[in-house]
């Protein structure tokens, strides 16, 4: 009897592992909240893995370029990919999840010059960098032709370009920024506006051609709830604020 028990359990647990779900998502480099070369993929990644492993799924990262990653995802190589603002063109394309960053722009510039603004349009006469597949908060003038955003593929070519005088404004999230900034050994050359852009959010978007989409949007929903519920989140946050992230 004992036997047969030991091997009905055996066999119930072995079909739980192999139920269990298994996805794929799109990642990019964005330090500190993405990254390959950070513990947990960056404090970002840790979120979301964890949110989807309250729901028992696994979760994969394949990082890419931002465009590729995206397109990717789009024509259901992966499932999904993380993380991305709101735009009526992804939503043809993705569900999005509920959001998971509330993160801020700030206009970096070279010391010494005065970046002067009060609307978004006012940025006009400036020379803007940005990167490819990043949402700033400014597409709709971008794509009006009111702003002009030289994009380019990584984010450390804009810097080099803003302390050579070649531009005048970079995009970044803030936090980002000023990582980025030190890490270069620039903080005595550039500096933050210290007015910001209005805040983005980001959510995880799962590619509306993947089997059950709505469903792991739900999932992971729920996950993130429990994350938040439970203090994870702020955790996660505050350890990568200390640098715990870092391999």
């Amino acid at each position: 009897m004992f036997r047969i028990v030991l091997i009905t359990l055996t066999f119930i647990f072995s079909s739980f592992v192999h139920s269990a779900e298994k996805i794929t998502l799109a990642n990019g480099e964005w330090a500190p909240y993405l990254s390959e070369d950070l513990k947990h993929y960056g404090y970002m990644s840790h979120i979301v893995s964890e949110a989807f492993a309250e729901e028992g799924i696994e979760v994969d990262y394949v990082f890419l370029p931002w465009k590729r990653g995206f397109e990717d995802a789009k024509e259901g190589k992966y499932q999904g990919s993380l993380i991305w603002g709101y735009n009526e063109d992804r939503a043809k394309h993705f569900l999005y999840s509920d959001t998971v960053a509330d993160l801020g722009t700030s206009l970096f510039h070279q010391k010494g010059k005065t970046i002067e603004w009060s609307e978004l349009s006012d940025l006009k006469n400036y020379r803007i960098g940005g990167v490819i597949g990043y949402a700033y908060g400014v597409e709709e003038l971008e794509k009006q032709g009111v702003l002009k955003i030289d994009r380019i593929g990584k984010d450390v070519g804009n810097y080099k370009k803003l302390a050579a005088g070649r531009l005048d404004i970079v995009l970044e999230d803030t936090e980002v920024g000023h990582e980025t900034i030190n890490r270069l050994g620039m903080a005595d050359k550039l500096t933050a506006h210290p007015k910001t852009l209005q805040s983005r959010k980001y959510s995880v978007i799962i590619s509306k051609k993947t089997p059950g989409a709505q469903a792991l949007i739900d999932a992971f929903n729920r996950g993130l709830k429990k994350l938040k519920d439970d203090g994870r989140y702020q955790q996660f946050l505050e350890a990568s604020r200390r640098g715990e992230y870092k391999q």
